[in-house]
């Protein structure tokens, strides 16, 4: 699936704003995103919360602060993009209607939830952002000319999970 260009520029834009200088990356060593510093950068504060296995996070926007909650019984790996995912959402859809999948629990009035079974364009477009946040593209063209090419040594040198790192690299050709 062909990654949207709006989403992939807005998120080398951001790279940009936080200052990430991928030319000063070792990618034989680490290229992990600091998707916090990012969020930070946004003046997005992050929450973790206990939410029902289903919900990986939300984005949402309370008393003219930004928030993204995040599951906190998920693994690092997997609440770094959703983070991305929601910063997407911020980026993205934040004037589209509102997305959730169950706000009762939630005293929001304005929500993205992240959940696993959320099919539809905006969850895709952001997915896409988070892809190019977190495994930016050119990061990942510097890996594999440096021959580093196994779908489990990048996702270690960029902190996501082997899955992530196995559809960005059949999104980007590679596989």
């Amino acid at each position: 699936m062909k990654a949207s260009s709006t989403a992939v520029k807005k998120a080398k834009r951001l790279l940009a704003h936080a200052g990430i200088n991928f030319e000063t990356m070792d990618v034989t060593k680490n290229c992990s995103i600091d998707v916090e510093k990012v969020a930070a950068k946004l003046k997005i504060k992050i929450v973790p919360h206990p939410f029902e296995n289903n919900i990986s996070g939300v984005f949402f926007k309370k008393d003219g602060n930004l928030y993204i909650g995040v599951n906190e019984t998920h693994g690092v790996k997997r609440n770094r993009f959703t983070i991305a995912h929601e910063i997407g959402h911020y980026l993205l859809h934040s004037s589209d209607a509102l997305h959730y999948d169950d706000q009762t629990k939630l005293p929001l009035a304005e929500a993205y939830f992240r959940a696993e079974d959320v099919d539809n364009p905006n969850e895709r477009e952001a997915n896409h952002f988070a892809a190019e946040l977190l495994m930016p593209s050119e990061l990942i063209d510097r890996c594999i000319q440096a021959n580093i090419k196994s779908t489990r040594e990048l996702a270690s040198r960029f902190n996501v999970s082997e899955q992530a790192m196995t559809y960005r690299l059949i999104n980007l050709g590679y596989l």
